[in-house]
């Protein structure tokens, strides 16, 4: 669930722009872009375990 997040409020988005709540549109792309950005962070800052 958590990886799908960022796709589920990314279609959240959409289909409000395609409704004309273009305000609530543009605050949905904003969470997803908050989101995209604190994955982004936990995921090139984290230690890789890989045994070789």
């Amino acid at each position: 669930m958590i990886m799908m997040l960022p796709f589920f409020t990314a279609v959240v988005s959409i289909w409000l722009s395609i409704r004309g709540k273009r305000s609530a549109a543009i605050g949905a792309w904003v969470v997803t872009f908050i989101i995209f950005l604190a994955w982004m962070k936990y995921h090139m800052t984290d230690v890789l375990d890989i045994s070789l």
